[in-house]
């Protein structure tokens, strides 16, 4: 389990805050090793595994150990991280994968301008206020295709770095999108859900 902390009034969620965690430690949060990762990564992949996507986007892909998993499903994928040192090794580990591209980027202002079938929105919407929060889901939503999923994973416990708690984070998504998840586990380490865009 990740180490638990206080909220903070007013936490440092910028890029340069990233980049410094990246530049101490190459990962930060063991995502190659931790077995809540690794749990958390399978219940993502079983959410999404029963179909084949033509482009996916995953936001906030830290070292690539999540797009590694993501990327046999998927015709095309596009990952990207506001830390550059992050992007590095995201792109050693997913060198095996020619169709997916990882690149550097921040939300909501490098949001790719296509459409995608497939949207993994995970372990990021706590850096946001809610209102900012709200107005990033929506974008995405407007970039998911007619019969397209969004995938949302997020912790439930409490860090000094986070401005909401994993579970606000999923119910501002419930707000925004309006339709109803198809695909829920909670537990007490993180909730996971999933909402398809309705075709038409």
């Amino acid at each position: 389990m990740r180490t638990s902390h206080t909220f903070d009034s007013s936490p440092d969620t910028s890029p340069e805050f990233f980049e410094s965690l990246y530049r101490q430690s190459e990962d930060p949060w063991d995502f190659r090793n931790s077995a809540y990762e690794r749990y958390r990564y399978s219940d993502i992949v079983d959410g999404i595994s029963d179909r084949q996507y033509a482009a996916a986007f995953e936001p906030a892909c830290a070292i690539g150990e999540l797009t590694a998993l993501l990327a046999p499903h998927c015709d095309s994928l596009i990952a990207m991280d506001c830390s550059a040192a992050a992007i590095e090794s995201a792109k050693r580990r997913c060198s095996g994968f020619d169709h997916v591209e990882v690149h550097e980027g921040n939300l909501p202002g490098d949001l790719p301008g296509q459409t995608f079938d497939l949207i993994v929105f995970s372990e990021l919407g706590y850096y946001f206020t809610p209102d900012e929060l709200a107005l990033l889901v929506a974008r995405l939503w407007t970039r998911l295709e007619p019969g397209g999923r969004l995938i949302a994973c997020h912790w439930l416990g409490f860090s000094a770095d986070h401005r909401l708690h994993g579970s606000e984070v999923h119910a501002t998504m419930d707000q925004v999108i309006r339709v109803p998840d198809d695909f829920d586990i909670s537990n007490p380490g993180y909730a996971l859900k999933r909402w398809t865009k309705p075709e038409g």
